[in-house]
C-alpha cells in the first residue's frame, strides 16, 4: 500500500547534529531524531542515512558512531532510511543488535480514514520487537509517524 509521506520539519539541534555527523562520516543523512531511552532515559540519537551510505556513516570498526558518541555523551543508532515503510521497517528491526524477522506489515485504515501499521513478526521474534518497556515499538512509532501519513503502528501479537 502507498501511504502519504509527510514534510519534516528539522530544528537548529537536528540540523547542527545532521552537520556533524556529515562532517565526521561523509554519510548523506535524511533525518535526525532524538529519542529516550526507557533503561536510564538517555538521549539515544537516530540517524536515518541512505541505505548505500550506512557502512560510511558508521565508518571501519564502528569508528564514526564511536568518534560522535565521545564527542556527544550519547548513543547513537544509524537506520538506512527508506521510502517504502514496509523497507523502512524492517531496516528498523534489522539492526545489528537485533535481526527481527517481519512476516507482514499491512496498513488498515479505519472508517474514520485512521491508517494503523500493523507488523507481524514471528513468535519468538515478539519481545524483541516491542522492546524492554515497549521501547523498540515506541522507536518504531517514532520513525514512521514522523515520515509517514499514519496514525498508528502496532505490533501484532497473535499468531
Amino acid at each position: 500500500m502507498l501511504l502519504q509521506k509527510r514534510k519534516i520539519k528539522l530544528d537548529r539541534e537536528v540540523m547542527t547534529l545532521i552537520s556533524l555527523f556529515n562532517n565526521i562520516s561523509g554519510a548523506i543523512v535524511k533525518d535526525c531524531i532524538l529519542f529516550k531511552s526507557p533503561d536510564n532515559a538517555t538521549d539515544i540519537i537516530i540517524f536515518l542515512v541512505k541505505k548505500e551510505d550506512v557502512g560510511k556513516a558508521i565508518g571501519k570498526g564502528g569508528e564514526h558512531v564511536k568518534d560522535l558518541m565521545l564527542k556527544l555523551q550519547k548513543k547513537i543508532d544509524v537506520i538506512p532510511f527508506s521510502d517504502n515503510v514496509e523497507r523502512f521497517i524492517q531496516f528498523i528491526l534489522n539492526t545489528s543488535k537485533n535481526s527481527i524477522k517481519v512476516q507482514n506489515i499491512e496498513v488498515k485504515e479505519s472508517r474514520n480514514q485512521k491508517k494503523t501499521v500493523i507488523i507481524s513478526v514471528r513468535p519468538q521474534d515478539r519481545g524483541k520487537a516491542i522492546g524492554k518497556d515497549g521501547s523498540m515499538i515506541r522507536k518504531i512509532k517514532l520513525l514512521v509517524l514522523r515520515h509517514w501519513e499514519v496514525n498508528n503502528v502496532i505490533i501484532n501479537t497473535k499468531n
